[in-house]
């Protein structure tokens, strides 16, 4: 063994006489190889520490650069928000000397000078509720009155165009009970009939639903027959008679009635305003015009409202007219 370090070390001489080393050269090759390893493991520890020394480094490196981002994103905040505070936040006046907000314990507002609209009192007089009531309870009476005065000046026109000729029925028109001079007139016209109006029936005889409007709600049985056409149509007489009314009656609007003598009438409904072309007590042959077709009482629309009466009470005049050759 001591001759193969000896070899390895260089401490052997082959051309040498003698081959065996001596205890120096073994010595000096045992210090050699010694001093080979040495210095390998201290490079190989100078190795193995140099590693982890750069990575704390870099660790240390990058805290310190988050540390600083983090003070700059607290500082720099508050130095813009005390830049930005208005002048009294920085006001330097001793607490003792300025006055407090609610020194009295009771807020105050100070407004403006402001000149209100001039507001003129309406017509009214009543200031309290019972003035109030009275004078709603006194324009009542006042329209009741007045409603009053214009039904009797109403009655007493019918009355006085009808005179002395005739009665009237439950109908609501007159009609003759006694009357020569109509009775010579019919002479020989008493049969003859004709249609009103040239139109059809829009509106049959019986019951029906209520109609209202402004002038009032008609009767939920319909007493006559209705023609609809359009308003301004002409109007005439069923057969020939004489004219006991004109005017208005209130829902059934502006009418005419014609007696046909043996107290027979016919009664013509919602006539226009203003359109009457005979006057009371007229005696008028069959197909004589008597006014237009209007929308007066209570209509949804232009129409001619036709009613027959026997006797004061009113009935189909389909069947009737029919009985006198005139079908509808």
């Amino acid at each position: 063994m001591s001759e193969n370090v000896a070899r390895e070390s260089g401490s052997i001489d082959p051309s040498a006489g003698n081959p065996f080393p001596t205890r120096a050269s073994v010595r000096r090759a045992a210090q050699a190889s010694t001093t080979g390893h040495a210095r390998r493991s201290a490079r190989a520890a100078r190795s193995e520490s140099a590693a982890p020394t750069v990575s704390r480094t870099t660790v240390a490196s990058r805290w310190r650069s988050i540390r600083s981002m983090v003070i700059v994103a607290l500082v720099v905040p508050g130095i813009f928000g005390t830049i930005a505070l208005p002048a009294y936040a920085f006001e330097t006046t001793p607490a003792a000397t300025t006055a407090p907000v609610y020194d009295t314990g009771a807020q105050s507002l100070i407004v403006n000078d402001w000149a209100g609209e001039s507001v003129a009192r309406d017509s009214y007089s009543a200031t309290t509720v019972e003035e109030l009531s009275a004078a709603k309870a006194a324009a009542a009476a006042a329209a009741a009155q007045a409603a009053a005065a214009a039904r009797a000046a109403q009655a007493k026109a019918s009355s006085g165009s009808s005179g002395s000729m005739g009665s009237r029925g439950s109908g609501g028109y007159p009609y003759s009970t006694s009357d020569p001079e109509l009775a010579a007139f019919l002479t020989g016209k008493s049969d003859t009939w004709i249609r009103p109006v040239a139109a059809s029936i829009s509106s049959p005889y019986g019951p029906r639903g209520l109609i209202c409007n402004g002038a009032g709600c008609s009767n939920s049985f319909h007493d006559g027959i209705d023609f609809g056409t359009s308003c301004g149509t002409p109007v005439k007489a069923v057969s020939a008679g004489r004219v006991t009314f004109t005017g208005n009656a209130g829902s059934y609007g502006n009418r005419v009635v014609v007696d046909h003598g043996n107290g027979v009438a016919s009664i013509y409904g919602h006539l226009s305003t203003g359109s009457f072309k005979v006057s009371v007590g007229d005696l008028i042959e069959a197909g004589t015009v008597v006014a237009g077709v209007g929308a007066t009482g209570v209509v949804t629309a232009c129409h001619l409202d036709l009613k027959i009466g026997i006797n004061g009470s009113f009935t189909s005049p389909v069947p009737y007219l029919a009985s006198r050759g005139l079908r509808l």
